[in-house]
């Protein structure tokens, strides 16, 4: 009896769980290289068009760099110290901060109530109204910018016309201090709300239908629903919505470009400007280049700060 217990492995079983385990081993070393060769493009990538001129432009910083002929010549920081010590930089940091955060929270919220009332409607209704929502995202942003400089124009302009029938205006929108700000910032959530929508869509998507008829039979209203059930589902869209948008809004240049040229006065400066004004007006790319660092280095500690504490507060 014991010996049938006592039972070892004959020379077919060892030579069968030696194919096994060779084949695992294979099938590993596959697995390796499939992955490896998926990432390798996208490292490429990443060093050639990212990290790579983030580098070079660290180099062309530390050097007084003429555009337009002229000797480059090594002055190290100088730059940086000029840009600290500059009124005007702080001006535009303070405009682009602005800028960014309106529309971060306007593209945010108008985008989710956009998804929900799209996912309430019905099916031929939201297949028609996704598209419309979605096509100032793809259309160009300098037609965008010019179709808004109509009408925002005092005279001539729809905008004016449509409010003077309720007695209001003419209002100068891109030539008033005070409006020339909220008027770049609708023109950008108005082109970019359409992408914002289509995230959450997806987000909401991925709530299991089972979750809202488990609340519905308890009782839940809307409200209630909203706030205890789908934000707190909704986090990490949330999350990239955050990111994402006040990183388009720190990088805003096409706008404040073509439809103020950062004015009146400074009320529309932003930092992509100064670079832009630095490096192909004045032909100093060394500067350009330090502004362009300064802007990089913000909006990595703003994207560093949301990403370690948002992920950690949103308590709904």
């Amino acid at each position: 009896m014991n010996e049938l217990l006592d039972v070892k492995s004959t020379p077919a079983q060892t030579a069968v769980a030696a194919q096994k385990s060779q084949r695992t081993a294979t099938a590993r070393s596959s697995r390796r290289v499939f992955i490896w060769a998926s990432l390798v493009p996208i490292l490429l990538y990443f060093l050639i068009f990212s990290l790579l001129p983030i580098l070079a432009a660290f180099y062309i910083s530390l050097q007084s760099w003429p555009l337009m002929g002229g000797e480059t010549k090594f002055i190290g920081f100088k730059h940086f110290a000029d840009i600290l010590q500059d009124r005007r930089f702080y001006a535009s940091l303070w405009n682009t901060a602005y800028f960014a955060i309106a529309y971060m929270v306007s593209v945010i919220v108008l985008g989710l109530a956009m998804a929900l009332l799209v996912g309430s409607l019905g099916t031929r209704l939201r297949l028609l109204a996704r598209p419309i929502y979605f096509a100032p995202q793809v259309t160009s942003v300098v037609a965008v910018a010019l179709m808004f400089t109509w009408l925002y124009e005092p005279r001539t302009g729809v905008l004016n016309y449509l409010l003077s029938f309720i007695g209001a205006g003419p209002f100068l929108w891109l030539r008033s201090q005070q409006m020339v700000m909220p008027a770049l910032i609708a023109t950008a959530v108005w082109r970019s709300v359409g992408y914002s929508m289509v995230i959450f869509t997806a987000g909401l998507l991925s709530i299991p239908r089972e979750l809202y008829d488990a609340v519905a039979v308890d009782g839940a209203g809307r409200w209630t629903t909203f706030r205890h059930l789908t934000l707190p589902l909704l986090k990490p869209t949330l999350l990239f919505m955050f990111v994402t948008a006040t990183i388009s809004g720190f990088q805003v240049f096409v706008e404040p470009w073509l439809m103020s040229a950062g004015g009146p006065g400074t009320a529309s400066r932003v930092i992509m400007l100064d670079i832009y004004d630095e490096g192909f007006r004045f032909f100093e790319m060394g500067s350009a280049s330090a502004l362009a660092i300064c802007l990089f280095l913000v909006i990595a500690v703003i994207a560093y700060i949301q990403m370690r504490y948002l992920r950690e507060s949103f308590e709904f």
